[in-house]
């Protein structure tokens, strides 16, 4: 389907859940503790925006599904992950029938799909994974929905600057074309340049970009901004940890209150806003 071409956006992504299992693990805190901790992060962010446009989310059904009727609706960009946490190969979080998963959700929601995948993956695995990222568009085109891609290869495997853009190549030759990309930040504006390259030739329509953060401090994601802002096809970042990351794990050492976590999520989602358009006016400029 062909995306309807919006403004950069700025998300923030907590749809973490095998990360906020082993945290409330380590503590003796249940799930109950974690749609808790969801709760002032949605107030985090809704105070962090400011109340202004290019805004969105990226949340779970597992732990955030109450809180998704209340981010519907009023403007923000939503997306919500379909995997399984930690599966490799990839499997769906909802089981094999993506399609009915997908329709049950109101038709502005972007299905959000993180991969593990390295393009020097062994040939069946590589197969394996591409057939569930083909499953998974002909189910968003079914259900008139968009598709984000989130890639991050294995951490065991050797990458350098063409490892990501081999991969979109994979996923392109396969047939795949998702409307959003979200990727760690490229480290040189060559590797930016085969990005884009990469892109155009094969999805001109593409909506772009997203970066992600891989909790990553905020010194090093406005180094990824400013190398990022001159590109045209970033157009901008879904961060989470690195906005959340410290707060959770003081919350649930009974450390820091509800209200100090949802002001220094604001604060912190906030900066990383202005980080973000500086950036960009600075490179337009």
């Amino acid at each position: 389907m062909t995306a309807q071409r919006l403004g950069d956006l700025t998300v923030l992504a907590f749809d973490h859940r095998l990360q906020l299992e082993a945290l409330a693990a380590r503590h003796a805190r249940g799930a109950e503790h974690i749609i808790r901790f969801k709760r002032l992060i949605a107030e985090g962010a809704r105070q962090g925006s400011g109340g202004t446009t290019g805004v969105g989310i990226i949340l779970d059904d597992r732990y955030g599904e109450a809180l998704l009727p209340a981010m519907s609706g009023t403007g923000w960009w939503v997306a919500r992950p379909v995997e399984r946490p930690g599966s490799r190969p990839l499997q769906f979080e909802a089981g094999p029938q993506i399609g009915a998963t997908l329709a049950a959700w109101p038709a502005e929601h972007v299905a959000k799909c993180l991969v593990s995948h390295h393009p020097d993956d062994a040939l069946a695995l590589r197969e394996q994974q591409l057939d569930q990222l083909l499953a998974l568009q002909q189910a968003c085109v079914a259900t008139h929905r968009q598709c984000l891609i989130e890639i991050i290869p294995p951490a065991d495997m050797p990458a350098d600057a063409q490892t990501l853009a081999r991969a979109l190549e994979q996923i392109y030759a396969a047939g795949i074309h998702p409307q959003w990309w979200k990727l760690p930040p490229p480290a040189s504006s060559e590797a930016w340049r085969q990005l884009e390259d990469t892109i155009a030739r094969h999805d001109p329509q593409c909506s772009g970009v997203l970066l992600l953060g891989l909790d990553a401090s905020e010194h090093h994601l406005h180094s990824g901004f400013l190398l990022a802002a001159p590109h045209a096809i970033c157009r901008g970042f879904a961060v989470g940890r690195s906005i959340f990351g410290n707060a959770a794990a003081a919350w649930f050492d009974g450390q820091r209150s509800d209200a100090q976590v949802i002001a220094e999520v604001a604060a912190r989602y906030a900066r990383l806003i202005t980080l973000w358009r500086d950036a960009r006016a600075s490179a337009a400029a």
